[in-house]
């Protein structure tokens, strides 16, 4: 598929394919999360889900015939505090429904705040398992627990593994949390084989190491057949999703942009992503350089 934004809020024209693995490297305020929450809402409008306003004129979106009998809905994520205001958001929502009360909020908020409060749909000890269930292995013993909703108390806890009590979200740390949203929605079904998952600058809150996991989780639930784009400014988070991807043979399926000056650009290699992205360390070297001649 491919979505086309011409003019839309500081984007004068970008043209983007998510085919399996997209990545959108850039600079602060380049127009990254504008491609990235269009691309959630015209998907999602497919379907009938977009029901809620979107700061942005309407943008194209380009399906190959295969894309438009099997497309899911898209899955959006740019921030822990999701899981911190679960309870809040959730109940906001509930009243502004049952009132009419004219507050906004975003719909790609409310969408991830519905998705996050499903009912778990796959065992994980079943022979029947899905695809995915490898991969919540995968990421309990890296962040040594589990993220779980809990219905009974309608709001998201974390299990540490080494201890009896459970965790409330404030009490966790951020990066956790981004593991977090992977694990409910994989036991959830809400990512699964052509469904589409939107990450906006995922890396902000992890450390490189665990940049570099993140990035292989996410390979992986490519090679499972979810479609993922990425927004990144982190040359760790951009290099990984490439050697990963040359890794398990699915770089045909993967595309990487720049934004910069308001054009988002295809890129063969990722020369002038790093050219762009390492130009605070030089600026730091240079200061170094400064102090130690004038000594």
């Amino acid at each position: 598929m491919e979505l086309q934004l011409k003019n839309i809020g500081m984007i004068k024209e970008a043209n983007v394919r998510l085919d399996g693995l997209t990545v959108i490297a850039g600079e602060n305020d380049t127009g990254k999360s504008t491609v990235a929450k269009n691309f959630h809402y015209e998907i999602n409008s497919l379907d009938g889900f977009g029901i809620f306003p979107i700061p942005f004129k309407r943008a194209k979106l380009h399906l190959k015939d295969e894309d438009r009998e099997d497309i899911f809905n898209a899955t959006f994520i740019d921030s822990p505090t999701a899981l911190d205001t679960f309870s809040f958001i959730k109940n906001s929502m509930l009243l502004i429904h049952q009132h009419r009360l004219n507050i906004h909020i975003p719909y790609y908020k409310s969408d991830l705040i519905l998705k996050l409060s499903q009912d778990e749909r796959y065992n994980y000890n079943s022979k029947n398992s899905y695809d995915n269930i490898s991969l919540y292995e995968k990421i309990k013993n890296l962040i040594n627990g589990e993220i779980i909703y809990d219905k009974s108390k309608d709001d998201i806890f974390f299990k540490k593994s080494s201890l009896k009590d459970s965790f409330n979200m404030e009490n966790t740390s951020n990066g956790i949390k981004m593991f977090g949203f992977l694990q409910i929605l994989i036991l959830n079904g809400t990512l699964k084989r052509n469904s589409v998952l939107i990450l906006d600058e995922p890396e902000v809150h992890l450390h490189p190491k665990w940049q570099l996991e993140y990035a292989k989780i996410l390979v992986e639930l490519v090679k499972n057949g979810v479609k993922i784009l990425v927004t990144s400014h982190s040359p760790y988070m951009i290099e990984a999703l490439k050697r990963y991807s040359e890794l398990e043979e699915i770089e045909d399926k993967t595309n990487f942009y720049l934004a910069e000056d308001g054009y988002i650009k295809y890129q063969e290699n990722l020369e002038n992503i790093f050219e762009k992205l390492v130009l605070p360390i030089r600026e730091l070297k240079k200061l170094k350089l400064e102090r130690y001649i004038n000594g």
